[in-house]
């Protein structure tokens, strides 16, 4: 019975990590119908493990948290979408209608039925972190939900840049019509294109990194074998196929964000290449030749930007500071200075925007996103946002803290998540990747997976009779394969 249900466990973890892995592929999930397809997926999975799996084993702390963020948040959104009796609370649209027609609703919400429509936008992502915290109960579980994603983005990267040398007017299997000139992979828009890369080559440089540990010595696990030494082949392949398309992509944001997570976390995997196993370096030579090998791999991301990411470069250069973003940030905080209490109702963005709209930004196209998901938050959700924010910021940082501290031979998969929400934070400032659907949903599956092992506990060697390192290794496909 228990080989039966393990088998099981084994089966949804790895279900749960093709359906977070699969919510990027249809355009990131902008359209309906695949958002619904895999929004059901993934609740009727989220019973399933729950089911299967119990209680969160690892960071149940951090798993009450955001359920508890979830409830207030989803709260909140629905408070702003009925008639309420506190007129200062009530958005002064529904008096200019009610001095128009005779009837208002009286919500805080300028839209109802789109804000109630948008809970489903956060609905998603929240199931799949908690659903991801739930699975995830092991090291080995979590670490082969991170080798599907890195994987997963890996290959993802080898057909965009197919797509974009072979079929440079398609996107999948319709005809491309936006950002022509850039590589987008799966998705619409080139920015959250560039996060996802840049997501994609941080998970790739981990495990070629501790395959290559392994397989070339610098390691106190056992002896490696020739799949170690392929895998590591194979991940540092993946890595620069996501490096190369993250340049061609043009994105600006992206780039500049995704070199942010890359400097922040390099030197720690670089760091554990510190000596030969068995026959140890001193501390002097150990340091330098930690150095020696920091400078090569920023020297080499380097070499890869100036090869390929000339042209974003170049745009960058030819526009400077002059970009449609900063008026629509002016615009932004108008609006966001009449309603910055209570909010103008969630997912509202689009329609309450054209009201604020400068004659100086043009007059020309439809403005649905802010190209700031701080503030478009903030000016749809009213003070709330800010407060669930720093909050879902302080439960992160005080887990990679704790993984940090306490799993001394998995720490850099604190820095890892710590570099990754660092990655997909600063690009929020200026464009809106972390708000498509499919990415949001990958980038969630991602953090369960790196907060399990986190606040999972350190076993000693002489506790399990081999060495831990070991014991986790995923190198092998024949054992990927059996998830």
């Amino acid at each position: 019975m228990v080989a039966v249900m393990e088998r099981l466990k084994t089966l949804v973890t790895g279900l749960y990590s093709l359906l977070v892995l699969a919510s990027v592929i249809p355009f990131g999930l902008v359209d309906a119908t695949p958002f619904a397809a895999v929004a059901i997926c993934m609740f009727t999975l989220s019973l399933i493990a729950l089911f299967l799996f119990g209680e969160p084993r690892r960071g149940r702390w951090v798993f009450v948290w955001a359920l508890l963020l979830f409830i207030v948040t989803s709260a909140w959104i629905v408070i702003q979408t009925m008639s309420i009796p506190w007129s200062f609370l009530v958005n002064p649209v529904w008096k200019d209608a009610n001095d128009l027609t005779g009837a208002s609703k009286g919500t805080i919400s300028v839209a109802p039925a789109d804000t109630l429509a948008s809970l489903l936008y956060v609905a998603l992502p929240v199931m799949t972190f908690l659903t991801g915290l739930i699975v995830a109960d092991t090291d080995k579980r979590a670490r082969r939900i991170l080798v599907v994603l890195a994987i997963g983005a890996g290959l993802i990267s080898l057909f965009g840049l197919g797509q974009y040398l072979l079929f440079p007017k398609m996107l999948l299997t319709e005809t491309k019509r936006y950002y022509l000139d850039s590589l987008t992979a799966v998705f619409v828009n080139r920015n959250t294109a560039a996060t996802f890369l840049g997501l994609g080559f941080l998970l790739a440089a981990t495990f070629a990194s501790e395959n290559g540990r392994s397989y070339f010595g610098f390691s106190s696990a056992p002896s490696a074998n020739f799949n170690e030494g392929l895998c590591f082949w194979l991940y540092l392949g993946l890595g620069l196929t996501c490096l190369t398309a993250l340049m061609l992509t043009q994105s600006r944001a992206g780039l500049g964000a995704a070199a942010l997570g890359a400097i922040v976390y390099l030197p720690c995997l670089v760091g554990q290449w510190s000596g030969r196993r068995y026959k140890q370096s001193p501390a002097g030579g150990s340091t330098r030749r930690r150095w020696r090998l920091t400078v090569g791999a920023i020297l080499i991301i380097l070499g890869f930007v100036v090869l390929f990411g000339g042209r974003a470069i170049l745009r960058a250069d030819q526009r400077g500071a002059e970009d449609g973003r900063l008026c629509i940030w002016s615009d932004t905080i108008n609006a966001l200075s009449n309603s910055w209490i209570q909010g103008t109702g969630f997912g509202t963005f689009r329609t309450v925007y054209p009201i604020y709209r400068s004659p100086e930004c043009g007059i020309g196209g439809i403005v649905d996103r802010a190209h700031n998901s701080y503030l478009e938050g903030f000016l749809t959700l009213g003070i709330m946002f800010p407060i669930v924010t720093v909050a879902i910021f302080a439960v992160l940082m005080r887990a990679f803290w704790k993984g940090y501290q306490e799993r001394h031979r998995l720490r850099h998969y604190a820095i890892l998540g710590c570099s990754a929400t660092l990655l997909a934070a600063v690009h929020a400032m200026v464009d809106f990747s972390i708000q498509i659907p499919g990415f949001a949903t990958f980038f969630m599956g991602f953090l369960s997976a790196v907060i399990s092992i986190c606040c999972g506990r350190e076993e000693k060697a002489s506790e399990v009779g081999i060495d831990t390192f070991a014991e986790l290794r995923i190198g092998d496909p024949i054992k990927l394969a059996q998830i």
